[in-house]
């Protein structure tokens, strides 16, 4: 599941590089470049993983949607 949830995450652009294997330098640059982009990657990673649309716009306003989740035991 985990694994999933990664490649999801990666496969949409919402991971960016980590000061454990890049450069601090080149990772500050990614991060300069592309912060902007990093809450719709995290929203469309979210919807292709789960198929849960939640509208950003939303969520900023503070119109949270509510799940709940049962146990299935």
């Amino acid at each position: 599941m985990i694994f999933a949830e990664k490649t999801s995450l990666h496969a949409a652009g919402a991971v960016f590089p980590s000061v454990l294997d890049t450069p601090e330098v080149e990772v500050e640059l990614y991060w300069e470049q592309n912060f902007k982009e990093l809450p719709a990657a995290v929203f469309s990673a979210v919807e292709a993983y789960s198929g849960i649309s939640i509208s950003r716009s939303e969520v900023e306003y503070g119109n949270l949607p509510v799940v709940v989740l049962f146990p299935f035991s």
